[in-house]
């Protein structure tokens, strides 16, 4: 494990040898015992030695304690060198959100695996030819018979190994597809009261199951039947030795003691075969969930460090943006050749029709997803060229999905920032229009959100998203559908926010069905069908005729202008409000 720091590793190495050289001592007791103690009627020798013993078993102990101590801080050095990696990796990978999962629980896995007896059983494995070296010291037959019960029970290591490798594998991604299932139905639960559904999601959630138990079935059976077989071996070759060594002490061969220290020495080398044989589903699944942590972290680029840019001043510049997740296949593109320039201090609406690419636009803007290929430029600079926080705090972003944290108004505001600033969230707030509502709750800013806590509406959520996007003054907003959810109280306070956030300089950028922001925008972009169709004035701003930007238009496309898009929004929102009515 390449993250589990070397310096516990090796200390656990080197308390391992001493907790193998110390498990000699029983044996070694009962020899001595047998051949000086019985022999010579002396009952001071019996004394010591065992004095002896038991002070050399204490030290065991120690030894026993320390390994477990340092398999402690192993995992935790594992976790602490892992866990930024991958929440980091996790935030910036668009695909990301399905394996989130899977991720986190193969971390976990690996956490639990170095806290495990089986990691101590693979360090105990290498010291298995030193016991039996000290079996052929006692009798070259002996040490013959152990051997041969050490290469059966590696036989049945490497049975265990082939034959359950592919079981294992599909029990874990049977497991892992039905826990998938049953988080995805939870996060609807809602929805599934509403439209009758759980009956038709118990069928397919007790599918998934029935398959996951099945698999972990055949995989849990093959690995018992060969722990039973390996410990069944194991008895036979002590008891075998055991008979072998009677027989060579009636023989004369050798002394009455070596018969119990050679069966204590047998169990010795053959027992940490044993224990990994007992461990391997659990070796298996750690190793495949540290290779897939090795897969996942190692997939893509890592982001060099930056160095800070000058504050911008919020003037975008967006070439060529094409983005198909569908990659490979015929699927046209979500966006296609998008190429625009807005200055700074200005608004543009962004409008059509549903499905015509608006919000995946507006995550490629502001860096949520990765397009295929295409620069997004803020004051001439493209995305990867900003630092992480740096650009965070220079775009103010307001999905179309809104998602608060389970924390107070006040650290949701302020990004969950540890220390947040307070007159930097009440400003936000204001900024914001939600002052006011945030106010008339018994707690104030300090309202808790989340499960069990205060539920807030979605048009509250939007105006406290908005709040969390100015919150570091940023150059400039980019907001989804910022007025979706909002009645007309809502969305005159947000219009009146979007022009005092003019007023002080921000370039912001939103995507709209409603007509309304329409009034305040300096410009209007149409798309359809992932392309620019038309980039210029709103109708009430061209008293001299239609003004354009320069922007790369598909031919043929021109005449689907504002007018156009502006009646598919009206279209879209007459139909929504007709719904709401009904």
């Amino acid at each position: 494990m390449s993250a589990v720091g070397r310096l516990p590793l090796k200390w656990i190495a080197i308390f391992t040898v001493a907790v193998n050289l110390l498990m000699i001592v029983p044996p070694l007791h009962m020899l001595q015992v047998y051949d000086r103690v019985l022999t010579s009627n002396s009952l001071e020798t019996l004394i010591y030695i065992t004095l002896i013993a038991v002070a050399a078993l204490v030290l065991y102990g120690v030894a026993e304690t320390v390994r477990g101590k340092l398999a402690h801080r192993a995992s935790a050095q594992y976790t602490i060198a892992l866990s930024d990696p991958i929440f980091s990796k996790l935030s910036r990978n668009k695909n990301a959100a399905g394996g989130a999962t899977q991720v986190l629980r193969d971390f976990n896995s690996v956490r639990s695996f170095i806290l495990s007896r089986a990691l101590m059983g693979l360090f105990d494995l290498p010291f298995a030819p030193f016991f039996i070296f000290l079996m052929f010291l006692l009798h070259w037959s002996l040490g013959v018979l152990t051997l041969i019960g050490l290469v059966a029970l590696l036989a049945v290591a490497l049975l265990n190994k082939t034959l359950t490798a592919s079981n294992s594998a599909a029990s874990k991604k049977s497991d892992m597809e039905a826990l998938t299932f049953a988080q995805t139905v939870f996060m609807r639960a809602e929805d599934i009261r509403a439209m009758g559904l759980l009956p038709a999601i118990m069928t397919r959630w007790g599918n998934r199951m029935a398959d996951a138990l099945q698999a972990g079935d055949v995989a849990a059976n093959q690995t018992a039947t060969f722990y039973g077989i390996s410990k069944s071996v194991r008895k036979i070759v002590q008891i075998v030795i055991m008979a072998w060594a009677a027989y060579l002490a009636i023989r004369g061969d050798i002394s009455a003691g070596v018969i119990f220290a050679s069966s204590m020495l047998t169990a010795r080398a053959l027992t940490p075969i044993e224990q990994v044989i007992g461990s391997w589903d659990r070796i298996t699944h750690a190793r495949m969930a540290h290779d897939n942590l090795k897969q996942f972290l190692a997939d893509g680029e890592t982001p060099a460090d930056t160095v800070r840019l000058p504050d911008p001043t919020g003037q975008i510049s967006v070439q060529g943006l094409v983005y198909n997740p569908s990659a490979g296949s015929s699927a046209r593109p979500i966006l296609d050749e998008i190429s625009f320039e807005l200055e700074a201090g200005k608004i543009l609406a962004i409008i059509g029709p549903s499905g015509a690419g608006k919000s995946t636009l507006a995550r490629a803007l502001v860096g949520a997803i990765t397009p295929d290929s295409g620069q997004v430029m803020l004051d001439g600079a493209q995305r990867s060229q900003w630092p992480e926080h740096q650009w965070g705090e220079s775009v103010g972003y307001v999905s179309q999905e809104v998602t608060l944290f389970p924390a107070s108004l006040a650290e949701n505001i302020a990004r969950l920032e540890v220390q947040p600033d307070s007159e930097k969230v009440v400003a936000a707030a204001q900024a914001a229009g939600v002052h006011e509502m945030i106010t008339a709750l018994p707690d104030g800013y300090s309202t808790e959100i989340g499960p069990g806590k205060l539920i807030l509406s979605g048009g509250q959520k939007q105006r406290l998203a908005l709040a969390r996007a100015l919150y570091s003054d940023p150059k400039v907003l980019v907001l989804d559908e910022p007025n979706a959810h909002l009645d007309a109280h809502g969305e005159t306070a947000l219009m009146a926010a979007m022009q005092r956030a003019r007023e002080a300089g921000r370039t912001i950028i939103v995507v709209t069905q409603r007509r309304s922001v329409l009034k305040i925008a300096d410009w209007v972009m149409t798309i359809r069908d992932g392309r620019i169709t038309d980039y210029s004035r709103p109708p009430a701003q061209k008293p001299g005729g239609r003004q354009r930007l320069q922007v790369d238009v598909p031919p043929l496309e021109t005449a689907n202008g504002v007018a156009d898009a502006v009646a598919d929004s009206e279209a879209t929102a007459g139909a929504e409000k007709q719904g709401d009515a009904a």
